[in-house]
């Protein structure tokens, strides 16, 4: 091998190096935002599956059953829990209407949109 041939071999080594890293920056820069993003729609497919079994559900309700989700992404161990319902429901209920996955039904109850 000629230096010329090392010297490339090196310089693109350092570039594929270079877009690797930066590619791992933005994807740990996105990460709680994706996180939260999965979280909210793991709480919402189980609220959607819930109404499935069920014509209309209370805000109590979603708090229980998304009470224990978990989310996270495979190649990072950071993970996203749903420690208080109470607190989330809010949040899922707002994320469900913004989606058009449910309409309200009343004072504190929802149902899956037709």
């Amino acid at each position: 091998m000629s230096p010329w041939q090392i010297a490339v071999g090196i310089l693109l080594f350092a570039l594929v190096s270079a877009i690797l890293y930066a590619w791992g920056l933005a994807k740990a820069a996105d990460q709680e935002d994706t996180l939260h993003r999965n979280l909210m729609h793991a709480c919402g497919s189980r609220v959607l599956k819930q109404l499935k079994k069920q014509e209309t559900i209370t805000e109590g309700e979603i708090a229980r059953l998304i009470e224990g989700v978990s989310v996270g992404q495979f190649w990072s161990r950071n993970k996203m829990k749903v420690q208080d319902g109470k607190t989330v429901a809010p949040q899922v209920i707002e994320f469900l209407l913004d989606q058009q996955y449910i309409e309200s039904a009343g004072r504190n109850t929802y149902r899956r949109k037709p």
